[in-house]
């Protein structure tokens, strides 16, 4: 096991998101901290090296076996300030990155003074919750203490990792003046301290594999180009639910095994034509299984041996697109292939035989395939493991836990609602939550909102534009569409997609705020 504990000398913690400045983040991500120690690493010319190991063993680690110890945070008011930016010249221009004799320009040129940008710097008053080691009756220190359950290989790189702990004197922000320590006493380490996840759980950024090897890159892109090259934030996230919060019911589809494929050139369909894609891609690898004598299992062609549909769950092809964000397009980036929770070892090798010869189609670089659409041309699809871009992310953005979620593309219901059509089609979209494997106590007293149009999520396809892209052969050409929004009474673990069409696309949800 690994603790490390962070103690915040003043008793304040100034941080801000990485995506907007007024937000606060409490408690420090575990990513912050990694940035902290590696900064710590830089401090000598050469760095040493058995730190550079502890550091990648620390990442390594991951935020599977992560629990956060921390008090529930309490805002500060603050002020805002006025700063000049750093993209000037001394001359008064704006243009320039140099922040050369920055201070004499300011009380000499009076752009500075006029150009000046408003900044928030949010702060968090942090509760004492531990006791001191040597302190009186009723007093505490203000500290998170971050434990890794699993460690494998502590004892190697220790001593490293408590050079780089003892040279840390500030967490994110210069104000949070900190102490930072390897933490052995494993008694104190309760279960107590989650009152800052709430009842919700709540999403961590954490270091993961490579992530050194990306902040030494962008501190020698700033060198060598004399900007201000601020590392990405990671991309890896865990959500945090509170200690002995029973996990929440999940659908038929797993969560963490999907396989995701990104536009790499060529005619993309629109988002409305999703359901056309994810035929053709299901009869171009059924294809190749063909050509290349690779059995082919239900799981991917959807029917038994008999050609008659299977009883089983078989694979999903949803769409992966810029929707749900402020300045969203609506337009199709890629798509995810989604496993579900139940399959065969045998028809999994299968399928990723089938999958691996559909990415060498390419003779350029070997890592894409194409789907083809007569007279429009073919769509380039290259394999995504880890998409750099949010709306690629099917993970976390689509398989967190949410009480409320809302369609992306509209759910195809069983059948046409009849006299009462509210009444009648909260009943049927009930029926799908259990044909998705929703458990009863989650399902019972869920209310669902069908809305007459539009999704509720921005920039998704209306029912009109699907409807109308639905080409003349489609099973669903002709069967009821829905958008909707399901409120939960308790969260549920995504990814969700309901209805008929749930393996062509049709009725993914995502999670609403």
């Amino acid at each position: 096991m690994l603790a490390i504990e962070v103690e915040f000398l003043t008793g304040v913690s100034v941080a801000a998101t990485p995506y907007r400045r007024e937000d606060l983040e409490w408690p420090p991500h575990p990513d912050r901290l990694f940035q902290a120690l590696v900064a710590a690493w830089g401090r000598n010319d050469p760095p040493d090296k058995d730190e550079r190991r502890a550091l990648e063993w620390l990442e390594s680690l991951g935020g599977n076996s992560l629990e956060i110890v921390a008090p529930a945070a309490r805002p500060r008011t603050v002020a805002d300030i006025f700063v000049p930016p750093n993209d000037m010249h001394t001359s008064g221009k704006i243009g320039s990155r140099s922040p050369k004799k920055l201070a004499t320009a300011i009380n000499v040129v009076p752009e500075y003074r006029k150009n000046r940008q408003r900044r928030t710097f949010p702060a968090t008053v942090v509760d004492p919750i531990f006791q001191t080691p040597h302190g009186a009756a009723g007093t505490g220190m203000a500290a998170v203490r971050y434990v890794w359950r699993e460690a494998q290989g502590l004892n190697l790189h220790r001593y490293a990792l408590e050079n780089l702990a003892k040279e840390v004197t500030y967490l994110g922000h210069p104000h949070t003046l900190v102490r930072v320590a390897l933490f052995d006493d494993t008694g104190t380490i309760t279960r107590n301290g989650s009152k800052w996840i709430g009842p919700e759980g709540r999403y961590l950024r954490c270091p993961h594999v490579g992530r050194l090897d990306h902040l030494e890159r962008r501190y020698r892109h700033s060198r060598t180009r004399a900007v201000n090259a601020r590392p990405n934030p990671s991309l890896v996230t865990r959500e945090f639910h509170p200690f002995g919060e029973s996990k929440p019911p999940s659908t038929i589809f797993d969560s963490e095994n999907f396989v995701s494929f990104e536009d790499a050139g060529g005619f993309c369909p629109s988002l409305s034509a999703f359901p056309l894609v994810a035929k053709r891609l299901r009869d171009a690898l059924l294809q190749i299984a063909d050509e290349k004598g690779i059995p082919i299992p239900p799981l991917l062609s959807g029917h038994d041996d008999d050609k008659r549909p299977t009883k089983d769950t078989h694979l999903s092809i949803v769409p992966l697109a810029d929707i749900g964000w402020e300045h969203s397009q609506g337009r199709l980036m890629g798509l995810a292939v989604v496993w579900p929770r139940k399959v065969k070892e045998e028809d999994r090798r299968n399928v990723l035989r089938v999958l691996g010869e559909f990415i060498k189609e390419d003779g350029v670089n070997g890592s894409a395939g194409s789907l083809h659409f007569g007279r429009n041309g073919s769509w380039r699809l290259a394999l995504s493991p880890e998409p750099a871009r949010a709306s690629m992310k099917f993970r976390p953005r689509y398989t967190q836990s949410a009480k409320r979620w809302g369609t992306v593309l509209p759910a195809v219901l069983d059948r046409h609602p009849k006299n009462r059509p509210a009444q009648d089609v909260a009943a049927i979209v009930e029926r799908a939550c259990f044909n998705l494997g929703l458990p009863r106590e989650a399902v019972d007293g869920v209310r669902i909102d069908q809305l007459h149009k539009y999704a509720a999520v921005r920039a998704a396809p209306s029912i009109g534009d699907v409807s109308r892209s639905l080409p003349k052969d489609s099973p669903y050409r002709g069967r009821p569409l829905a958008h909707l929004i399901l409120n939960f009474r308790r969260r549920i673990q995504g990814p969700v997609i309901l209805g008929a069409g749930r393996f062509r696309g049709l009725g993914l949800c995502l999670p609403l705020a």
